[in-house]
């Protein structure tokens, strides 16, 4: 995975003498546009209240009680781990929690250092990049190796550890992300992070069903001016039906449906437009059944590892 920052630019700035009760009744973020994940979204939601709530009550001169910041994402790859970050990002941004809102993002590799002992290093200057925003620490457990004394994952977390304790700053946030075995395993066996990261700030990505992960390619190929005739709908929902029932622990959510439309229903409509000797509107943005790709259809056998499928990015 590259490493990559995200930048909310939208305008800070807020204006109390044109501020009414209704814009501060407004949430600092909307969640309409996000598919399943219910729960996440549930939790989500309660805490933007609370830190709108916090926010009213700064501007009318009251005291209040910060919200605990730090938290942890539990859900397989494509669940929308990050893409929640980013809107946490926003929001604690414009509520005056966080200075910049831009989320930084990381996973073991990048932590590492080149020499034993200088994970360290890699891990002040990540925080020094996240000031102002959130650290997002993807597939977080593999910095654990309880079985492995010298692992060099461990000095990652003791300097994670030295940042959370210091209460003087709080100009930052940090998201721990990963499978939720993995990531309770971690948590359970580090009591400074179960001590700085509350049950409230624990958020469950669920995976999606089929009928999201339909919703989910109807509304990327409508946002790209693209749609699907009746036919290459039908279709779709069947090769997707065959893929989830196949699914193991690395299947993709998101990413999977993502990549197919991407990777395979596009080019195959790539082709087919581009060998016809005309074409219209209708043809450069209607996808048929014949672009849709095939997949055996044969039961996997029932084991304990099912077949890996799936596209990951």
């Amino acid at each position: 995975m590259e490493e990559s920052i995200e930048y909310d630019t939208e305008d800070a700035t807020t204006n109390e003498d044109t501020t009414t009760n209704e814009e501060e009744s407004e949430p600092l973020v909307s969640l309409d546009h996000l598919t399943g994940i219910k729960s996440a979204k549930e939790k989500l939601a309660l805490y933007e209240r609370v830190v709108r709530f916090n926010k009213m009550r700064a501007d009318n001169g009251l005291p209040y009680v910060n919200a605990p910041l730090h938290a942890m994402f539990l859900g397989s790859p494509g669940t929308g781990k990050t893409t929640v970050a980013k809107l946490m990002g926003k929001m604690l941004r414009r509520a005056g929690v966080l200075s910049r809102g831009h989320v930084v993002i990381k996973e073991r590799a990048t932590l590492l250092g080149q020499n034993y002992n200088s994970e360290s290093e890699k891990t002040l200057k990540a925080l020094e990049e996240a000031q102002g925003g959130i650290l997002f620490i993807d597939e977080a457990y593999q910095l654990y190796q309880g079985d492995d004394p010298r692992d060099p994952g461990k000095f990652v977390i003791e300097t994670l550890m030295t940042a959370l304790a210091d209460e003087s700053n709080r100009d930052w946030m940090l998201i721990l992300a990963g499978y939720p075995d993995n990531m309770m395993k971690m948590l359970n066996m580090n009591p400074g992070f179960k001590s700085r990261i509350p049950d409230s700030n624990i958020y469950v990505f669920d995976d999606y069903t089929e009928q999201e992960l339909m919703e989910i390619a109807e509304n990327y190929l409508t946002s790209n001016h693209y749609s699907l005739s009746d036919e290459a709908r039908s279709a779709l929902a069947k090769r997707v039906n065959i893929d989830y029932l196949h699914r193991d622990k690395s299947f993709g959510n998101a990413r999977y449906i993502i990549n197919m439309i991407q990777t395979d229903i596009l080019p195959a409509m790539a082709r087919r437009v581009t060998s016809a000797e005309t074409f219209d509107c209708k043809t450069l943005t209607e996808i048929l059944p014949c672009d849709i790709p095939s997949r055996d259809t044969t039961p996997a056998r029932h084991s304990e590892s099912r077949q890996r499928i799936g596209f990951t990015i």
